[in-house]
């Protein structure tokens, strides 16, 4: 069965993650362990009033609630479009409890922030690119993207920072550079994960145990510990994207509106093709940071009729 994410770790990229030559980032760039880690240095360097409100679409990964949470700022939820997008009339309700502002660019589909920008001038915005690596113009003060297993590009694991706002640079090189690195033992243990996950996303093994092991997983909380570390594999393909323009322009994932996802998420399967509601708990997760049901109607519908059908067949 294919598989709805893309998640290899071939023999190259593992010979690449422990003998590969590091990679030298440029001086606003910041390499960590995951996309989170990044959002929880840019609103930390941002120097933000404890407690500040930091907006944030409800329809997302709950791991960018916990960042915005963890680094002692208050989420606080934004509707999304019917074309998930941020909902900018939801954003103007809300906008005077909003300090700053994750724009996520969900599935490779590209807000408009110069839009917002000159909406709101004096607001942090941080752009959460984990979705939309090959994005050609950046307008926020910080941008986060993610190269770990399933992404486009999937290269292993590990997150990239961007700190595109002068301002703010000290204090992001100041917060990296006292970032734990892996030690020998956790550089072998994620090396195992790295290893272990892409045969269990294997098509030959997919579909007869994976899958059935996936259906009888508890929904995930939504509350979790981000631990920032400075990346250790992944280094030279990072090169080899960055220096040779290997970059990837294909959606995340192909989105679709149905009624009744589940059944076809059942037609798909039998066709061979694994689909999901990607990111269908978010309310619930929201719910754990404090949301109220009503507050975002438009994600509250659209998320019991969204399927992520997988889009990495011609790369």
């Amino acid at each position: 069965m294919v598989p709805r994410l893309q998640i290899a770790f071939p023999f190259h990229y593992q010979k690449d993650y422990w003998f590969g030559k590091p990679y030298s980032a440029a001086e606003n760039e910041f390499l960590l362990n995951h996309a989170r880690s990044g959002i929880l240095l840019a609103l930390k360097a941002a120097d933000l009033p404890a407690g500040a409100g930091v907006g944030v679409m409800i329809y997302n990964c709950h791991t960018v609630a916990n960042a915005i949470e963890q680094a002692g700022f208050c989420p606080v939820f934004l509707d999304v479009t019917e074309g998930l997008k941020l909902e900018l009339e939801d954003l103007t309700r809300k906008a005077d409890g909003i300090s700053a502002l994750v724009v996520t660019h969900l599935f490779g589909i590209v807000n408009e922030v110069k839009a917002i920008r000159q909406m709101y001038p004096n607001m942090i915005i941080i752009e959460d690119c984990a979705h939309a690596y090959g994005i050609k113009e950046l307008n926020g003060d910080f941008a986060v993207f993610s190269i770990g297993q399933g992404k486009n590009p999937s290269i292993g694991d590990g997150g990239i920072i961007k700190v595109l706002n002068n301002r703010y640079l000290q204090n992001a090189e100041n917060i990296f550079r006292v970032l734990p690195e892996y030690t020998w033992g956790q550089r072998m243990k994620l090396f195992c994960k790295l290893l272990g996950k892409a045969m269990m996303y294997h098509p030959w093994v997919y579909g007869w145990l994976t899958l059935p092991l996936k259906r009888k997983r508890p929904v995930q909380s939504g509350k979790e510990t981000i631990i920032p570390r400075k990346m250790c594999c992944g280094i030279r393909n990072i090169y080899r994207i960055e220096k040779e323009k290997v970059i990837p322009r294909d959606a995340f994932m192909q989105v679709i509106y149905c009624n009744n996802p589940e059944e076809e998420k059942e037609s798909y399967r039998r066709k061979g093709i694994d689909t999901d509601t990607h990111f269908g708990h978010s309310i619930q997760w929201a719910r754990e940071f404090g949301y109220e049901f009503g507050d975002c109607p438009n994600a509250e519908k659209l998320v019991n009729h969204l399927l992520m059908v997988p889009n990495y067949f011609n790369r």
